[in-house]
């Protein structure tokens, strides 16, 4: 008897059918924002905390880009350093624990980069190719992952901030796969679990495949 696979997925030829249309049409254009993704925040990775901490149910141009752009007026956001020390500081609109939040990643990425004697944009971009095997079990890595209010969907978007390799496994994903033709849960694992089969389909990295599903949402 032979074992199920992604491929007896109600819709999967179709999906990838879809998908693969979708790629000729945008890839050249997904493969450079992807290419890009990671130096959005280069020698802004404060800024990059706030982000990704705010990004969490807010829609993220009308409302996160001009929070990040406030937070980056302060004294907080001159470096990860200083937002370690003082986190990002009052009047940001932000919901209880959420400066926390950001003050307890922004720690645990500068001791990362200082015990491994690298510098910061180094040390973030090491730690987040490092740490892959911790994707679908973000709260067993040690220096942020294990942080309160760090999920698998901010811990993988934090780390393609970083420049490493992923999918954010949150509905905008799980939405453009299932308008392809797939029926995604709604969770985490599960999104990550297709995404990541969809993307080796396709032949393309998890984040090419990120961006290519701003199209197939209509973005």
């Amino acid at each position: 008897m032979s074992a199920s696979s992604m491929e007896d997925l109600p819709g999967w030829p179709e999906a990838v059918s879809t998908l693969s249309q979708l790629l000729a049409d945008h890839g050249e254009e997904a493969r450079s924002r992807a290419g890009e993704y990671g130096q959005t925040y280069a020698g802004r990775r404060a800024g990059m905390v706030f982000d990704v901490v705010a990004s969490q149910q807010r829609r993220y141009t009308a409302r996160v880009l001009p929070m990040v752009a406030a937070f980056e007026e302060t004294l907080a956001a001159e470096s990860l350093e200083m937002l370690a020390q003082t986190g990002p500081g009052e009047g940001h609109g932000l919901r209880r624990g959420e400066g926390e939040t950001m003050r307890m990643v922004a720690s645990g990425l500068v001791e990362y980069t200082w015990r491994h004697g690298l510098d910061l944009e180094q040390g973030v971009k090491a730690w987040a190719e490092g740490c892959s095997d911790f994707a679908h079990a973000s709260k067993l890595e040690p220096h942020v992952g294990c942080v309160k209010g760090i999920g698998p969907a901010l811990f993988a978007y934090l780390r393609m901030r970083c420049g490493a390799d992923g999918i954010k496994p949150d509905l905008r994903v799980r939405d453009g796969l299932n308008s392809a033709g797939l029926s995604v849960p709604n969770d985490a694992h599960s999104i990550l679990v297709v995404a990541t089969a969809v993307a080796a389909a396709l032949d393309v990295p998890l984040l090419v495949l990120d961006q290519l599903l701003w199209w197939q949402n209509g973005s």
